[in-house]
C-alpha cells in the first residue's frame, strides 16, 4: 500500500556523517553530548537521527500510518468510520522504539531541552518530504492546557514547534503566538483509557475544551497539526474537528514518534 501522500525526497537534507569535518556527532540519543547540540544544522542533526530512527513500514493505512497485514485493512476504527473522523491524514517521522522513545519519555519528565533536537529531526523530515507542506497555510502544535504560572515549556508540542520555527531554514508555515487553536481547561488522559467507548467519550471532552479565537485566521487554510506521539487519533480529530468548523479546509497530522496501534 502506498503511504498517506506522495513522498518527494530533497537529497539536500540528508548529509553523509562520513563528509562531516570532526568532530563528529555523538549519535542520536546522546545529543547532549554532542558537540553540535547547541548549533548543529539540520542536515546534520537529522542525518544523524536517520541511522537510528526506525520509519513506519511501507505497508500501512494511508489515512493514520499505522502498519497494515496483507489483506491492508486498518484496525483504527476512525479510519474505517469517515463519518467521525475529521482529520485528513496523518504522517510520523518513526515509530515509537529505541533512543526516540527514551527521549520522549525524558520530555515527558520536564527535559525539555530535547525539544530543540525534536525540531530538528522534524525540520528535515519536513524538507525531505516537501509534498508533505507543500499546500500548507499553517503548523501548529496540538493544544495542550497548562496551569497558570506553569513553565510553557511543559507544553512539549508548543515548545518543540516554537524551536522548529526559530531554526527553520525554509520559512515553513510555523505558527506558534498567537495560536490558532487554544485548549481552556483540562481533560481527561489519553492514556487512562481502556475501549474505543472511553475513546469516543475523551474525543469529545477534548472537543468541547477547544477553542479558536479568530476563525478567520484559518478559514480557507490546510493545517498540519503536529503532537510528540500519534496513537489512536483521538485528540487529533477533536482539534480537526475545531478547526474544520471555524473553515480550515482540510487538517493534516504530524507526530515525531507513531505508537503502535493496539485495537
Amino acid at each position: 500500500m502506498a503511504g498517506s501522500l506522495p513522498i518527494i525526497d530533497d537529497p539536500g537534507v540528508e548529509q553523509p556523517l562520513d563528509d562531516i569535518p570532526h568532530p563528529r556527532p555523538a549519535g542520536f540519543g546522546r545529543c547532549r553530548r554532542c558537540p553540535y547540540a547547541e548549533t548543529g544544522r539540520i542536515a546534520v542533526c537529522y542525518s544523524c537521527a536517520s541511522l537510528s530512527l526506525k520509519p513506519p513500514p511501507d505497508r500501512r493505512c494511508p489515512v493514520c500510518d499505522q502498519a497494515v497485514g496483507v489483506d491492508e485493512v486498518c484496525s483504527n476504527s476512525l479510519c474505517n468510520s469517515p463519518e467521525r473522523r475529521f482529520f485528513d491524514w496523518t504522517i510520523a517521522v518513526a515509530l515509537k522504539e529505541g533512543a526516540l522513545a527514551n527521549m520522549i519519555h525524558h520530555v515527558k519528565d520536564g527535559e525539555t531541552a530535547w525539544c530543540t533536537i525534536f525540531a530538528r529531526v522534524i525540520l528535515g523530515y519536513l524538507y525531505k518530504n516537501p509534498a508533505a507542506v507543500r499546500r500548507l497555510g499553517a503548523i501548529i502544535p496540538n493544544p495542550a492546557w497548562l496551569p497558570p504560572g506553569a513553565d510553557p515549556r511543559a507544553d512539549h508540542a508548543h515548545y518543540t514547534i516554537e524551536q522548529a520555527r526559530d531554526q527553520d531554514e525554509r520559512q515553513l508555515p510555523f505558527v506558534v503566538d498567537p495560536p490558532l487553536i487554544v485548549k481552556t481547561r483540562q481533560t481527561d488522559k489519553m492514556r487512562s483509557t481502556t475501549s474505543a467507548a472511553e475513546r469516543r467519550r475523551l474525543g469529545q471532552q477534548v472537543y468541547e475544551a477547544l477553542r479558536v479565537p479568530d476563525p478567520s485566521r484559518v478559514k480557507g487554510k490546510e493545517i498540519m497539526v503536529y503532537d510528540d506521539v500519534f496513537t489512536s487519533g483521538t485528540t487529533l480529530n477533536a482539534a480537526a474537528r475545531r478547526l474544520k468548523e471555524s473553515g480550515a479546509t482540510k487538517v493534516y497530522g504530524l507526530s515525531l514518534a507513531r505508537q503502535t496501534w493496539r485495537s
